[in-house]
């Protein structure tokens, strides 16, 4: 069974993180990125090619103030 990686970024209370998940081509997509919250999902052939969209796309919510867990709350 092939695998493929799926970074997905999400907005909640005006709050944003993005987060990366592997999927199978036997997999139902709509399932798997069910979240209401879900702004946009780029499909990825390796783990690292995901972690580096994630990790790019949270580095700018924190430049710009609006990374989720930059509360210290959390």
């Amino acid at each position: 069974m092939k695998y493929y990686w799926i970074a997905a970024q999400i907005k909640e209370n005006g709050k944003n993180y993005a987060y990366a998940l592997r999927v199978s081509t036997s997999d139902n997509l709509i399932s798997k990125l069910s979240r209401e919250s879900i702004v946009a999902a780029n499909i990825c052939e390796s783990k690292k090619q995901a972690a580096e969209i994630v990790t790019a796309w949270n580095e700018g919510y924190k430049a710009n103030g609006s990374y989720m867990f930059a509360d210290p709350a959390f």
